[in-house]
């Protein structure tokens, strides 16, 4: 075997190696590239306007099942009145995230995204695209 073709095989089996990904990597470090992910911001957007009181831009962020499961009434106007009569603030716990996303996996029809809301509650909020926009669908509560 030539020099050249000994330093080619051994250039390819470097960039190969480079290249891949042994599949190992930490189930933190998968949650953690998730946590940033649209489904989970979507779940932090819908509690900071929730937060605010801007009840109009929360369940915006509903499908009319996620209505019924995370804010717990029947109709969006309902939803909208329930949030709008929160008080601004009720919500901040004085913690750096008002909700910590604990982890994010694709789902049948979407996305499952396991968060706690602090000082309130810890679930799975299941999460549609519905006419291209992404939307929470549901809520189950880790208590059960």
């Amino acid at each position: 075997m030539s020099w050249k073709t000994s330093c080619g095989i051994l250039f390819l089996a470097a960039a190969c190696l480079a290249g891949c990904d042994s599949g190992e990597s930490s189930k933190s470090e998968q949650e953690g590239e998730h946590t940033s992910s649209p489904a989970a911001q979507l779940v932090r957007t819908f509690y900071a306007a929730a937060n605010f009181a801007d009840g109009a831009k929360a369940c915006r962020l509903l499908t009319d099942a996620g209505i019924q499961t995370v804010v717990r009434v029947s109709t969006r106007s309902d939803c909208v009145r329930t949030v709008n009569g929160f008080q601004t603030g009720s919500f901040d716990t004085g913690e750096d995230e008002l909700v910590e996303i604990e982890g994010v996996d694709e789902a049948e029809d979407g996305f499952d995204v396991d968060a706690v809301v602090k000082g309130r509650s810890e679930g799975t909020y299941s999460v549609v695209r519905r006419n291209g926009r992404l939307l929470i669908d549901g809520f189950e509560s880790e208590e059960g």
